[in-house]
């Protein structure tokens, strides 16, 4: 007896003995630190406590034991630890056998899925690469020979307003943003695995407020509100890609907020080992960047297809945005991210490393 109990002690992986009550009778140091807890107070805690948003464990121990019947319960979501880390789980659940006697306790050994589920995220993450690679190609030959175009009408106009003071400036405005354009076609059209980076060190908050100018200066009907932090040091990024990206995400806050609401442009550093369930990279340490508005959010049935190429739900939407905002933010090693505001409206967060690469 003393060699089984050594045995199951020494076990990687949880194990938990529960009577016919529901409550836990023993638990192995596994158990112990995956609940962040000594085994010896997880005794006498019953398996609806264990796992309080789901009854199927307990209908399957009530079964191991009225039924001697074995079961596996599968995608078992539960919160881990102080910082209620999302895990999921699988749960195998056997009757304990004694030779001529009735069953009174069942057996619970849990393995953690989580890695499953981020297997499968990287897994979508990579088809959404491969289709928008194709898709943003195609629109970039497309753009060419329109925006020449433009460009060609604006130097023209230029010319025209030079000697006219109050005109003369907005000429040049233009042309720069033209610029900036020709630069991203250029890069698209050479798009492949990951969009081409030209990454120099520049201040985030004065980029913000480029954008933010542009959007305020574009007729948006909202107050534009920035909440800085001003420790921030320089970023170490591909600056036309974040004008880009950040461009997309204030101008649709602005558009989905209702006239008279509030965009708000968030700033914040996060050290290694801080939020690190948010982290894509917990020993790392980077700039947290949110846009939060107003508007009516995004229907949860909707959230997964949001960075889905050619997915819209405005009317004269082309779907493309977020799908580039994403790819970009991917290109620099961080992640873009959605949740609803914490009373309404819509949060998107960008997480960008100090340093790529």
């Amino acid at each position: 007896m003393e060699h089984a109990t050594a045995i199951v002690e020494s076990l990687s992986t949880p194990l938990l003995v529960v009577s016919r009550d529901g409550r836990v009778r023993m638990a192995n140091p596994a158990a112990g630190l995956f609940w962040h807890l000594p085994p010896g107070r997880l005794a006498e805690v019953t398996v609806e406590r264990l796992f309080p948003a789901d009854t199927r464990v307990t209908q399957a121990v009530r079964r191991a034991i009225e039924r001697e019947t074995s079961s596996i319960v599968s995608g078992l979501r539960i919160e881990q630890g102080p910082e209620q880390v999302p895990l999921r789980i699988r749960a195998q659940v056997d009757p304990v056998l004694e030779a001529g006697q009735p069953v009174e306790f069942a057996m619970i050994v849990l393995w953690n899925e989580t890695h499953q589920d981020r297997a499968e995220s990287a897994a979508h993450e990579a088809r959404l690469i491969d289709s928008l690679g194709m898709m943003v190609q195609r629109v970039a030959h497309e753009l060419q020979n329109p925006l020449s175009g433009v460009k060609g009408a604006t130097q023209l106009l230029a010319r025209r307003l030079a000697k006219t003071p109050e005109f003369a400036e907005f000429p040049g405005v233009i042309l720069k943003e033209l610029e900036r354009l020709e630069r991203l076609i250029r890069n698209m059209l050479s798009y492949g695995a990951e969009p081409p980076l030209s990454c120099t060190h520049f201040n985030l908050h004065a980029l913000l407020d480029e954008v933010l100018w542009f959007v305020a200066n574009s007729g948006a009907p909202v107050e534009l509100q920035r909440e800085y932090d001003p420790s921030l040091p320089e970023l170490y990024a591909d600056r036309d890609r974040m004008h880009q990206v950040f461009l997309n995400l204030i101008r649709n806050a602005a558009e989905a907020s209702p006239e008279g609401g509030r965009v708000r442009v968030r700033t914040q550093i996060l050290g290694p080992w801080q939020e690190r369930e948010a982290l894509p990279d917990p020993s790392r340490t980077y700039f947290r960047i949110e846009v939060e508005d107003e508007g009516p959010g995004v229907p949860e049935a909707d959230r997964d297809r949001l960075f889905t190429p050619f997915y819209t739900t405005k009317r004269a939407g082309t779907g493309l945005g977020l799908a580039i905002s994403y790819q970009i933010v991917r290109a620099h090693e961080g992640v873009l991210r959605y949740r609803p505001g914490a009373e309404r409206g819509a949060v998107f967060m960008v997480l960008l490393p100090m340093e790529t690469g």
